[in-house]
């Protein structure tokens, strides 16, 4: 009897833990992002947020989409990321999830200033819309962005 005991224990446990994953999976936050340049509004990339091993969101710059990108490489970046090459790198980091398209307390960083910032990441009541949010002390010094969903084929 303990052992289907431990079994069905084990069991819900496992289950649990599948729930938990398949519920982060689909978050509607992750996914295939546009990212817009604040001053001309054109599309500057195609970014994807993912969940990293330990549940929280990454996200990687796939493609530089912006024709004007005045370099290949990250050079204003300090670390391990100095002159790394833009595309491919990942620029967010540690994002926590708070609730179903809500994330906080994570870092962004901005490759054309070589800045880190502490970033909020929620989505829009337009579900193709994210509002991210880079702030360095409290949210109410920085800035936000709206990136916009797009479908990978």
């Amino acid at each position: 009897m303990k052992f289907i005991h431990t079994v069905a224990l084990l069991f819900g446990f496992m289950f649990s833990f599948f729930l938990a994953n398949t519920a982060h999976a689909q978050d509607p936050a992750l996914g295939s992002w546009h990212t817009v340049d604040d001053d001309t509004g054109e599309i500057k990339s195609l970014v994807v947020l993912s969940l990293a091993e330990d549940g929280t969101m990454v996200g990687i710059i796939k493609k530089v989409l912006k024709k004007d990108a005045a370099s290949d490489l990250c050079d204003q970046c300090e670390g391990d990321k100095k002159d790394q090459p833009i595309e491919g790198m990942q620029f967010i980091w540690g994002v926590e999830r708070t609730g179903k398209g809500e994330w906080e307390n994570g870092q962004i960083l901005d490759p054309e200033s070589g800045t880190v910032y502490t970033s909020n990441i929620t989505i829009s009541d337009d579900p193709n819309e994210l509002e991210v949010r880079g702030y360095v002390g409290i949210s109410l010094f920085g800035r936000s962005q709206t990136w916009q969903r797009i479908e990978v084929k």
